[in-house]
């Protein structure tokens, strides 16, 4: 019976490696199709609505594959976008993103399809919003390849909805100026002054991330125990001679986080150099994060440590 399942097995095989293979196109990262598509594209971006047209066939259509609707798109409605983007994007640009590059496909007879891999960049001229996005396409071409007959794209469409909602008016939350959560930041800042380190240390979660975002690399945190530390360090050298708000606290409470609150401020801080005994006032900006216990689960301070006095 072994032998039996074994020859079998050894039949299938040889089958599977018996089969033929057969070509049926070939790719080209160098071909006239793609300097086309080139042409396509800086027309596209320039907003040439003539030359965009005399690029593509009469029966032109295109699709947007990541829309919801995948319908069959006209020659108008693309020059329309063209037209818009071209005069409402600054530095409009459709460029092949990272080390990708076009590919053109010859298979069957005579049949041509250019592959991009490019991302469109920019920025909206009415909102600021920054435009970054990726996008696949194919062009399709007529027989003999001289003009695009159909264009297929797929994009990032919550990008393109981000930038549509650019322009909407919507709340994300409500901003308190008293609230019973401000004196978090304004004791954080008051043992600051008095230099009750352990007081400070209390404000915190155990787990609390801090950034101190000028001084440190992008994206680095400290834990609450190396902070103090750090704090340690500074008062051998410095003393906070006064601490004082500039304006005042604002209480951010934003929808969808219903377990946290922030509080950002702004503080007029005094220190003198112990050793030089040289004073001197800096800005200091602070954002903490609280959570429902009413301890700092974040904090992002902003001071510049070349004003501190020598």
């Amino acid at each position: 019976m072994k032998k039996v399942l074994l020859f079998g097995m050894l039949l299938s095989v040889a089958a599977v490696f018996g089969q033929k293979k057969h070509v049926n196109g070939k790719i080209y990262d160098a071909h006239p199709g793609i300097e086309l598509v080139n042409e396509f594209t800086k027309a596209f971006v320039a907003g040439d609505e003539e030359k965009l047209r005399s690029l593509v066939t009469e029966d032109f259509k295109w699709w947007q594959m990541n829309a919801m609707d995948t319908e069959e798109l006209t020659m108008d409605r693309l020059v329309k976008r063209s037209l818009y983007l071209s005069k409402n994007v600054l530095g409009l640009s459709i460029e092949d993103r990272g080390s990708a590059y076009s590919d053109a496909m010859e298979y069957g007879k005579d049949n041509l399809n250019v592959y991009t891999y490019q991302k469109l960049r920019g920025f909206d001229k009415n909102t600021g919003f920054k435009f970054e996005i990726p996008r696949n396409s194919i062009f399709f071409f007529n027989k003999g390849g001289k003009k695009i007959s159909g264009l297929s794209v797929a994009d990032s469409q919550l990008k393109w909805k981000k930038s549509y909602d650019a322009w909407q008016t919507r709340k994300n939350g409500v901003i308190y100026k008293d609230h019973p959560m401000i004196a978090k930041a304004r004791l954080l800042y008051a043992y600051l002054e008095l230099g009750d380190i352990a007081a400070m240390k209390s404000l915190y979660a155990e787990n609390a991330t801090i950034s101190d975002v000028m001084n440190s690399e992008m994206n680095a945190t400290k834990s609450v125990t190396e902070e103090i530390e750090n704090l340690k360090a500074f008062f051998k050298n410095y003393e906070v001679v006064n601490v004082s708000e500039s304006g005042y606290p604002d209480v951010l409470e934003y929808e969808g986080a219903e377990d946290s609150q922030t509080i950002i401020s702004w503080w007029n801080i005094t220190i003198k150099n112990k050793k030089s005994g040289v004073e001197k006032e800096a800005k200091h900006h602070s954002q903490i994060t609280v959570n429902k216990a009413g301890k700092i689960v974040n904090e992002q301070y902003y001071f510049n440590a070349s004003q501190l006095p020598e």
